[in-house]
């Protein structure tokens, strides 16, 4: 079993999430997939002439605009999934991260609007769905214990996700993987090779932060994270195998 993350880049190119819903179901691979969907988000609330904040890099979900955004994420984006991933012959089925109380939210602070983030709950209704042969899809959006809608960053659902299920986590987007000095695919990482690689400047910016994240869930679940291109026919096919998938993060 494995957990999978769908960048925006990802969820944005049918050809390519064909070709991975069919190798999972070749595969009889079992999967939950994740998914955000900001790019969908920002042109829904655009059109609509709200003003998008974000705050540390979170997008600030006020109440008024949270409708809109669950609409987008919970519905469009999360149906549109299925259907991909039903006429690639799974069977699929759409979910909120809280469903069957699969994970809990945790509010921000009220600056952040209806924003949380998530810790593990119950996996056993979905483990059974899992083995009844059901594919999760699972968006960015949770519903708290009165019914309040909370925007979540998909990143930390997947996160949540694997170290609660201890399963292996791929985030799939147009990325290759962690690429050293000149432009390589670094096919192994280790924390301590991730700190030398950061104080070299090798990795920076958002991919430090995204590689020292996918080490934290590595070291929590007992299981490897990896980070790799949806567009790798090899790192598509090699699901099963759990090897040679864009760069493997271990602990």
């Amino acid at each position: 079993m494995l957990v999978v993350k769908l960048s925006g880049k990802a969820l944005n190119d049918e050809q390519a999430l064909s070709a991975l819903f069919e190798q999972i179901k070749s595969q009889g691979q079992q999967c939950i997939v994740v998914h955000g969907g900001g790019v969908e988000v920002d042109h829904i609330l655009g059109a609509l002439n709200f003003t998008t904040v974000k705050k540390d890099g979170i997008r600030v979900s006020p109440a008024e605009q949270m409708p809109y955004i669950a609409g987008t994420l919970a519905g469009q984006c999360n149906k549109i999934l299925q259907g991909c991933a039903i006429k690639s012959g799974l069977n699929a089925l759409g979910m909120l991260c809280t469903d069957f109380n699969m994970c809990a939210v945790k509010p921000y602070p009220e600056e952040y609007g209806s924003v949380a983030g998530v810790t593990g709950e119950d996996t056993a209704t979905v483990s059974m769905l899992l083995d009844r042969g059901f594919t999760p899809v699972v968006c960015s959006i949770g519903l708290d214990k009165q019914g309040q809608l909370f925007n979540i960053n998909a990143d930390e659902v997947a996160a949540c996700l694997a170290v609660a299920f201890a399963a292996p986590l791929v985030f799939f987007s147009d990325v290759a993987g962690v690429l050293d000095k000149n432009g390589q695919l670094i096919e192994n990482i280790d924390t301590a090779t991730v700190e030398q690689l950061v104080a070299d400047g090798t990795i920076k910016d958002g991919m430090a932060v995204k590689v020292r994240n996918a080490l934290d869930v590595a070291h929590k679940s007992n299981a490897p994270v990896f980070i790799a291109s949806i567009f790798d026919e090899q790192a598509r096919s090699n699901l099963s195998k759990l090897r040679r998938i864009g760069t493997t993060l271990s602990a």
